[in-house]
């Protein structure tokens, strides 16, 4: 039952900026600790990567210590950082990059409150972590746009609870150089769809919508440059982030990987998000992706054929002057074209690695038709025939056509 109650946790603290760093000692203080243990993989500390960390602790009376770890972090490889947490008597985790150190660092974090055996259980049985130990994050260029949820996964296994979204997330230029891959760039596309896809309730939930707007343009902000600089030779995009001195653009890009996190909550029930897990293990793409490429059908779909008044979509992607410029019964339009845009322009900037449609992230027709059943079920409020027609349509990368449509079975009300 509809309680009409709305609720959105955010539970996160983020400092971005050009000292964001020299908060971190204090604000670890905040929550007892005195002695953090750093996780990061080993190209970054055996490079140096950690010295605006090390500067920033100087002096704070805090002391750290450093784990590295592998690519493919197991059980067995928290249990071994945790053997060191404990025989070094730390108190709290610092995570420093993306992908599987930061699930590593969160991994950590739980098995300082409960030991491995605890850990082990709740990744056998996908349980809730009910407790970490304090938790801070500092973003690299390497990312997947899921550090700031609120999950962490070591191989196939998953545990997930609002505990696992880092107490504090330090975004500082400092540490976003290196080179940046199209990893950076998918990372985008998962947060772009994370924050659109809230418009896709008829009731979109008003909590969570100021964080899907700061979303989705400062995504749009990061990824302008790549948009309209599509001819640039190769490597553009780490001429664009990670060189040079401190950039707006670029903490203002990692800011919103972090935002993004907290909004994957919501997100995963949408209908973007549903489809997008369902039909992830038989695509040649990540979820986040194929979420980006389901994403701008299933608006239209919602939009031309369902009849829902989706205008206000266009203050998420729009400055002021162009929201004020666009008629109310225009915004809708324009918006669904602006997603459409962003979306073929990376195609371009890629070149053509990222896909446009289902058909380029490799599924083929026959199994697309096959998971209408699952994703229907999975679906709240949508019926077979409209999952595969909208399926059908985002294959090929058509629009939804409102005059070729299944007829929506009516539900009588006793």
């Amino acid at each position: 039952m509809d309680t009409g109650v709305r609720d959105f946790i955010f539970p996160s603290k983020i400092g971005a900026g050009s000292r964001a760093l020299e908060h971190l000692p204090f604000d670890l203080g905040g929550f007892g600790a005195q002695r953090p243990m750093v996780v990061c993989a080993e190209a970054l500390d055996s490079k140096g990567g950690l010295k605006p960390l090390e500067s920033a602790f100087k002096g704070s009376g805090l002391t750290y210590g450093v784990y590295a770890v592998e690519d493919m972090p197991t059980l067995e490889t928290v249990r071994e950082v945790w053997g060191h947490y404990n025989e070094g008597g730390f108190d709290a985790v610092i995570a420093v990059g993306g992908g599987a150190v930061t699930d590593v660092g969160k991994c950590l974090a739980v098995a300082a409150q409960g030991g491995p055996e605890a850990l082990r259980e709740l990744l056998a049985g996908g349980g809730t972590a009910s407790a970490t130990a304090p938790f801070a994050w500092v973003p690299t260029l390497e990312l997947t746009g899921r550090e700031a949820a609120p999950e962490a996964a070591l191989g196939n296994q998953v545990i997930r609870g609002t505990s696992l979204c880092p107490n504090l997330i330090a975004v500082d230029p400092r540490m976003l150089q290196g080179q940046a891959g199209a990893g950076l760039v998918e990372a985008g596309l998962g947060a772009l769809a994370a924050a659109l896809c809230l418009y896709e309730p008829v009731e979109a939930n008003p909590l969570a919508l100021p964080y899907a707007r700061l979303t989705a343009r400062q995504v749009v902000a990061g990824l302008m440059p790549l948009l309209t600089r599509a001819e640039a030779p190769r490597g553009r995009l780490s001429r664009l982030f990670g060189t040079g001195g401190p950039r707006e653009e670029e903490v203002a890009f990692v800011t919103a990987m972090a935002v993004s996190g907290g909004l994957l909550p919501e997100a995963r029930k949408s209908l973007t998000f549903v489809l997008a897990d369902v039909l992830s293990p038989a695509a040649g793409v990540s979820r986040e992706v194929l979420a980006a490429v389901l994403l701008p059908t299933v608006l239209e779909y919602i939009s031309r054929v369902r009849g829902q008044d989706l205008s206000g979509l266009l203050s998420a992607l729009a400055d002021l002057d162009l929201l004020c410029a666009t008629p109310v019964n225009q915004r809708a339009e324009a918006a669904l074209a602006m997603v459409r845009e962003t979306i073929n322009r990376l195609w371009i900037f890629s070149e053509a690695r990222l896909p446009r449609s289902l058909a380029e992230a490799g599924l083929e027709k026959e199994t697309l038709q096959g998971l209408c059943e699952q994703a229907a079920a999975m679906a709240e409020g949508w019926q077979r025939q409209e999952v595969e027609s909208l399926l059908l349509s985002a294959w090929d990368g058509t629009r939804p056509d409102p005059n070729n449509q299944p007829i929506r079975a009516t539900q009588e009300v006793s």
